[in-house]
């Protein structure tokens, strides 16, 4: 289904993305498929549409991370969440995390 785009292993501008759904432990894993863990935490959300995705990644990266001051990266991943439209509604509800951690 592809609940989640998630950036991982991210090494200055170099950084893997795969696509993602919830785990279930009770639920096989598809042929091809891996599981990793993405801990619980403190995650700052950034809504946008698919339209502003990259306009919005691109100025958290370039300008909101940047100047935050109490709060750093608190780990190599943030995530696309991308969820079904609420009911009577046409719009994909599309946003950012990223995990912080207090300094």
């Amino acid at each position: 289904m592809g609940t989640f785009g998630v950036c991982c292993d991210m090494d200055g501008k170099d950084f893997d993305y795969r696509i993602a759904d919830l785990y279930f432990p009770w639920e096989d894993i598809p042929e091809g498929c891996g599981t990793r863990m993405i801990p619980e935490g403190l995650w700052a959300e950034f809504p946008c549409t698919i339209e502003t995705l990259q306009t919005v990644n691109t100025r958290i990266w370039s300008e909101w991370l940047p100047a935050l001051r109490g709060y750093s990266l608190a780990g190599e991943y943030d995530l696309e969440v991308y969820l079904p439209p609420k009911e009577g509604g046409k719009d994909m509800t599309v946003c950012i995390w990223v995990p912080l951690k207090k300094d």
